[in-house]
């Protein structure tokens, strides 16, 4: 320091102290600062606990769940209703005897009877049909005046007998009940076409009568079978 800045010091030296002083203060307050800060417990910020809560499992519904009945759910509350009875005082009542009324005569109808008309005529009384009862003898009568008839048409053929062809043809035939031929064929051969042709056309140009009511009873049709010999004599 040097002499000439000594006068200029004292002549500040209220300015100098009182700077040393503000200085010194604020030194000061700095350091308490720093101290407390030294001293002040830092926060322990606490553990974060996770807690994991159990499933809920619910339990299973039934499928088919009976529904509830209807009526139990429409069903209305039951109302209790008081009922008073009060007693109702009887009145004697004399008994009167009634006497019946006199009933008016019905004066008596005639009703005419009714004229039967003409236009209605009287049924005719159905007539009873006699039964018919089977004869063995007159089927057999039929039977053999049919074959007389065949008979009598059978003809040799004139080449047959010169070839010397000779046998024996049955003819099954169908005739109705008035003595119709419905169809024949050959049952049983000769083992000659010729003389089976011939046995055919016998019964074919045969006249038949009618069957009788009494033979073949309920039956329409009738089935026969004729055997034509075809032989040589000599």
């Amino acid at each position: 320091m040097t002499t000439a800045s000594m006068p200029l010091m004292y002549e500040n030296r209220e300015w100098v102290a009182q700077g040393g002083t503000i200085i010194f203060g604020i030194a000061l307050a700095l350091m308490l600062h720093g101290l407390v800060l030294q001293h002040e417990p830092l926060a322990i910020e606490e553990p974060i606990r996770i807690t994991f809560a159990e499933p809920v499992v619910e339990e299973p519904k039934p499928e088919n769940e009976p529904p509830k009945p209807i009526k139990q759910l429409m069903q209305p509350m039951p109302i209790q209703q008081k009922v008073v009875t009060e007693p109702v005082p009887q009145q004697l009542v004399s008994p009167v005897q009634a006497t019946p009324s006199p009933l008016p005569q019905a004066n008596s109808v005639i009703v005419p009877e009714a004229p039967a008309s003409p236009s209605v005529k009287a049924m005719p009384k159905v007539e009873e049909i006699p039964v018919v009862q089977r004869d063995a003898a007159a089927e057999g009568r039929f039977a053999q005046d049919v074959r007389t008839q065949i008979e009598r048409k059978k003809i040799y053929p004139s080449t047959a007998r010169e070839l010397g062809m000779s046998g024996a043809v049955e003819v099954v035939y169908v005739l109705d009940r008035m003595g119709k031929l419905l169809k024949a064929d050959i049952a049983l051969t000769s083992g000659f076409p010729m003389l089976d042709q011939a046995a055919l056309r016998a019964v074919r140009s045969a006249d038949f009568a009618a069957l009788p009511a009494d033979a073949w009873v309920g039956e329409r049709q009738k089935e026969f079978r004729t055997k034509l010999v075809f032989s040589i004599s000599y």
